[in-house]
Parts: C-alpha cells; structure tokens; sequence
C-alpha cells in the first residue's frame, strides 16, 4: 500500500511542473492565392508599404514577448537558372503577435535594415509583374537576437509569367496600300523602346522567319522609341513596291543588369496592293482598343474591321441603357472605364447592321 502512495504522490507533484513549461515559439508564413495580379513592388520588405496589396500573414504564436524577425528573399528567373539572393532584412524589436504586409513601416513593426541586388530589385519592380520563383525564408529572434524559431520556406511560383506582344495591325494576310500600312501593338511592361523589322517574303521562301531574318531588310530593327503605333512606310531602309509580300514583327526592349531583355512578337504577314486598292484603311486608335476589349466577345469579323479601318466612328451609334444616344466622345470615358475595371462588363450583345 505504501509503495502505491507514493507513486501517485510523485505523479501529482510531475503534473504541475509540466504544465507550467514554456511555449515552444513558432513563426509560419501564410501566402494568399491569386497572386498573378500583383506586382514586385508589393513583395518587397520594406517600410510604408501602405496601399500596398495584401498578399501574405506572418503568424507567431505566442504573443506577447520581444521578438525579431530576420529574412532572405530569393528570386529564380526560370527551372534553368541559378537562384539570386533579391535582399535580406531585419525587423526592429516588437511584440510578438500575427501581422500582415501591408502593415510594415505602418505599425511598430518595421524593418531596421535591408541589404540587397538593388539593380536587380529596381530592374523587376520596372518591369511590374512577377516572373519565375520568388522564395522567403523567415526565421524568429528573441530580443537578444538568439534562435527561437524559422518558419517553412514558402516558394511562389508564377507559373504564367510571361509577357506577350499583339499586333493589332497590320492583321495577318491582310492587302495594305504601299504608303499606308498602319502598325500598332500592346505595351509590355517596362519597355524603354520598340524595334520594328520587315522584309520581302520571296517566292520560294523556306518560312517567314527566314525571310525576316535574311539580309538588306525593308526595315532593319528601327527603334521608335515608347511609340505604340507606326507608319511603316515612314521608316523604310529602302522602297518597297505593290505586290510584295512582307514579314514583320515589333521587339520590346526591356533595361536591366547584364544588358536587360527583349521580347519580340509573333510574326506577322501581309502583302502590298498592285493598285494602289487595298483592304484597309488607318484604324482608329480607340476603336482598336475597343476590338482588343471585345475581342472574343463578338463577331470576329467585326472585330477585324474594327482593326484594319474598315468602320470609323462615324458609323457607329451608340446608345445607353435608357436609349439615349452618346457622342464618340462620351463613349471614350466608358470605354477607359471598362478598360480599367474589365470585371464591370456583365455581357456583351452585338447587333450587325
């Protein structure tokens, strides 16, 4: 009997003792989805990040104590390249408790130091949206600075980054006048400068791209500076004539470390009336912008003559939902206004006349 007291008396002094041992620290990191919207800027670790979207939590329980937090931010342009260390930083001491991004700098938890590749950090933020893996590593101080805990690496992987370039015009297999072939494409995100080819598509030609590659081009590589829009025939390197069939494609020039990066657009081919006739005219600027909002919304065909000229403003009415009739000017802020808020177009029915 004695032997059995005493055991259990034991056991009720260990019960207390346990109970009162310290929490272990634990620092997670919780990544929202949808980030294909978001840009580079709102990733970085920095101070007054205010407005800045909310796109990540830092949970630490338990809360209370002084803490730091210290992190490495990786980026990875590609599978087939090395990674790069974007920046690593230090919060100032605070009290341990969950947070958002968007309160750094705006709260009392604010970054103490930041070091990093500001060429490389200046050179992603320029070109807006994220591309390739981005990988945080955080890891948990106390206010001495000694271990308590890291949270898992959290890798964000954009799996569509890459930009693209449309041309709008001239539209694949279309007949232009020799003096007037319109060009114009979408802006890509950190272009400093667009570069326009062209040549001949001789009759025999292996490909198109051969034939755009091949030597005394009609336009060879020409930069136009920011512009979206071109006269072809006001920048030759040499004359072309009616009847020729041309190749051409538009070249984003994008400035960063080691020289930056292009990125040229799909090929487009088109030929020269031999009498001066042709299927197209100059496109108006903004209904080419209201063919790319409904592209894929509506008759192809209407879209098409939207892009090459065929229909000019003129010779559409446009009205509200109440039958009132607006002028083409009034229908620009609408259409600014879609293109802002795209998810504001519930439907879109169309009707030929």
């Amino acid at each position: 009997m004695r032997r059995i007291i005493a055991t259990f008396v034991t056991f009720l002094f260990l019960l207390p003792l346990t109970s009162f041992q310290a929490q272990p620290y634990k620092i997670d990191l919780i990544v929202f989805q949808d980030l294909n919207s978001i840009d580079f800027a709102a990733l970085s670790f920095a101070n007054n990040l205010r407005g800045a979207p909310r796109i990540f939590q830092v949970v630490i329980t338990p809360e209370g104590q002084d803490v730091i937090i210290k992190g490495v931010v990786d980026w990875q342009s590609d599978e087939n390249s090395a990674s790069r260390q974007l920046v690593t930083f230090t919060t100032e001491k605070f009290k341990a408790r969950s947070f958002f991004n968007d309160e750094i700098g705006n709260s009392e938890i604010r970054i103490a130091t930041a070091e990093g590749d500001k060429s490389l950090a200046e050179d992603l933020i320029r070109k807006g949206k994220p591309t390739g893996k981005v990988t945080i590593n955080l890891v948990l101080l106390d206010g001495n600075s000694n271990f308590l805990a890291s949270a898992e690496p959290k890798v964000l992987s954009f799996l569509n980054p890459a930009q693209t370039i449309t041309i709008f015009s001239p539209i694949e297999g279309s007949i232009y006048d020799v003096g007037n072939v319109q060009a114009q494409w979408t802006a890509v995100t950190g272009a400093t400068s667009y570069r326009i080819r062209a040549n001949v598509i001789p009759p025999g030609s292996p490909s198109p791209e051969d034939a755009l590659n091949a030597g005394n081009p009609f336009i060879n590589d020409k930069d136009v500076g920011t512009s979206l829009t071109v006269n072809l025939g006001t920048i030759l390197d040499r004359q072309w004539v009616g009847g020729d069939q041309v190749v051409m494609a538009v070249t984003a020039v994008i400035t960063g470390p080691g020289g930056g990066t292009t990125l040229r657009s799909p090929l487009v081919t088109f030929r020269l009336s031999r009498s001066g006739n042709s299927s197209s005219n100059i496109a108006n600027p903004d209904l080419v912008r209201l063919a790319n909002l409904i592209s894929g919304k509506v008759s192809q065909d209407f879209v098409n003559k939207l892009l090459n000229g065929q229909i000019t403003p003129d010779r559409i009415h446009i009205t509200d939902e109440n039958g009132n009739t607006l002028s083409f000017t009034e229908f620009l802020n609408v259409l600014a206004n879609w293109e802002t808020n795209p998810q504001s177009i519930i439907s879109i029915d169309f009707t030929g006349k």
